[in-house]
């Protein structure tokens, strides 16, 4: 279950930005997850939300914004496709490589003063 140790550094940044800001409360955080990540979103909110309990983060929304998987293929360009895949899902060609779908961000992260 590694969204426990995910759910542990989202908690650390944001309640290191709440400090360098002064700010009270941390209201929500969204995030950007690729799915090459693995990571159940339902867990993930569920550990954070658990090991939030007593900071300044407790009861912030978790907004997780899941990203495709992106390939570029040689013959027709690039595509997004929900899961890995060793073709292009347009021509069915094998050359294809990996550029996109293992992001794992903080796009942004509300507080209050």
């Amino acid at each position: 279950m590694h969204e426990l140790g995910v759910a542990n550094e989202i908690l650390d940044a944001a309640i290191e930005a709440a400090d360098r800001h002064a700010a009270k409360k941390v209201t929500s955080i969204r995030l950007r997850v690729g799915v090459l990540r693995a990571i159940e979103p339902e867990n993930l909110s569920f550990l954070f939300e658990h090991l939030a309990r007593g900071t300044p983060a407790e009861g912030a929304l978790l907004e997780i914004v899941e990203e495709p998987v992106r390939v570029q293929c040689d013959a027709c360009g690039v595509s997004e496709v929900p899961s890995f895949t060793w073709e292009c899902p347009r021509c069915k060609g094998s050359g294809v490589s990996v550029t996109g779908g293992d992001s794992l961000s903080i796009l942004s992260l509300d507080i209050e003063d």
